[in-house]
């Protein structure tokens, strides 16, 4: 970069690169998680169920490494279907008891609520 100072020059690129982003911001999108006893069933369509990839679970489930990464990457599925929320958010601490036995995991429905 010509023409500017070394500092300037550096906080340029890490502004470039995204080191200025607060955490919350790296998380990605987020919506908000109900329990089923706070939104009534006719209130909302199901757009998806997020967390599990059909017939694929039944053989092998994506562990995450702690249980808060787990439900963001749910989180980070719904909004990215265009869902208003997620319901019926379930989590376990086991991904696969025979070839992986740690992890984390989480399912629920992605919704969109009826105005």
């Amino acid at each position: 970069m010509v023409g500017l100072k070394p500092g300037c020059a550096l906080l340029l690129w890490a502004a470039a690169a995204g080191l200025g982003t607060p955490a919350s911001a790296a998380d990605g999108p987020s919506v908000p998680v109900y329990d089923p006893t706070q939104v009534a069933f006719d209130r909302y369509v199901v757009v998806k169920r997020v967390g599990i990839d059909g017939w694929r679970s039944a053989f092998r489930i994506k562990g995450h490494a702690d249980l808060a990464g787990a439900r963001q990457a749910v989180l980070n599925e719904a909004a990215h279907v265009g869902a208003d929320a997620v319901v019926n958010l379930t989590c376990f601490d086991r991904t696969d008891a025979l070839f992986d036995p740690s992890g984390y995991f989480c399912y629920g429905n992605a919704v969109r609520l009826r105005k």
